[in-house]
């Protein structure tokens, strides 16, 4: 992995807490209130971050729960990207937050018998897709070939393997003719793998998606796959080899049967601006008269009014709330 910035104005792109702390704070609002019906003491659960970054989501989190007076849980965070885990240590350890650091076997080994909050903030639209499309009334599947003379990689279709076919067929997605789909094959799988290995969690899951219609739909026939090299967007995932992020929309259709057979239930679904509302974002805003337009309450005002407005990517990005109960 490279250690160029990948997040923020240096890197590729940016995540909802680059705009501010009101994100996070959200979360923390969630997590409390939650933790408080279902009666779960602090000190009985932890909050597992999947895919935490540069710490910055967890340093809002964390200081919203600490003003809160929500002390005593246990944060973990499971990131594979050591650059990332670098900054996060000393972003956190600067804010004095105790954070474990895990790994998915730690998960597997403390699911079981812990009480879990898990949170993955823009995390299944990182997994590998597998692109496919209908053609001529088959199924075809994208793999890739290296020109050795030119020393360049090209996209070659090919009939699509039989994992691919059980795939579709499992969840009842149709492809139009010349339609491409990117299929979170990977991302589904994981998905129920931790899910099962749950006894006793909440899950949030937040990401760029839709259900499976929209995402199959007409205005949809290249699929959407998506390249971001220095917050330039594009669909070509044949140059800057290695230096881009590359993304699919999560289909969140494919998410909630795969949770269903995993034995979850499903809380609520909505878009995370809806989500943002319902935690209470908007009686977050200060009541001010300061003139500076860099004053803690004017830059906390318009971060609130970008998260919900800006591009309308609250409206885009979705929420996802899942359990796994004890009797499950």
């Amino acid at each position: 992995m490279s250690d160029r910035p990948k997040i923020g104005k240096e890197g590729d792109f940016y995540t909802s807490s680059n705009v501010g702390s009101p994100m996070g704070e959200m979360i923390a609002v969630y997590i409390h209130r939650l933790a408080a019906e279902k009666g779960w003491a602090p000190d009985t659960f932890t909050i597992l971050e999947w895919g935490g970054g540069n710490g910055r989501l967890s340093e809002h989190i964390n200081d919203r729960l600490r003003r809160d007076r929500c002390c005593g849980y246990r944060y973990a965070i499971v990131e594979a990207s050591p650059y990332h885990v670098r900054l996060a240590k000393e972003r956190l350890g600067r804010e004095g937050f105790p954070v474990s650091w895990w790994t998915e076997a730690d998960y597997r080994r403390e699911a079981g018998g812990s009480r879990l909050f898990v949170l993955a903030n823009e995390l299944l639209d990182a997994f590998p897709v597998e692109r496919i499309r209908a053609t001529n009334g088959q199924i075809e599947q994208c793999f890739v070939v290296l020109e050795e003379v030119k020393q360049r990689f090209r996209p070659v279709w090919l009939p699509a393997e039989p994992e691919v076919l059980r795939w579709l067929n499992r969840y009842r997605i149709v492809l139009p003719e010349g339609r491409i789909c990117d299929a979170g094959i990977a991302m589904s799988g994981w998905l129920g793998s931790m899910l099962r290995h749950a006894s006793e969690a909440e899950f949030i899951f937040i990401d760029y998606g839709d259900a499976t219609e929209e995402l199959t739909a007409e205005h949809r026939v290249n699929g959407t796959l998506m390249c971001y090299h220095r917050h330039r967007a594009h669909d070509n995932p044949w140059i800057h080899i290695g230096e881009q992020d590359m993304t699919a929309m999560v289909d969140f259709s494919v998410c909630q049967q795969a949770a269903l057979e995993a034995g979850a239930l499903i809380r609520d679904y909505m878009t995370q601006k809806a989500f943002l509302l319902k935690q209470g974002l908007l009686q977050e805003l200060v009541d001010h008269a300061r003139p500076d337009p860099f004053s803690p309450e004017a830059r906390r005002n318009r971060a609130i009014r970008q998260l919900l407005l800006s591009d309308q990517l609250s409206e885009r990005f979705r929420v996802l709330l899942l359990a796994r109960e004890a009797s499950a």
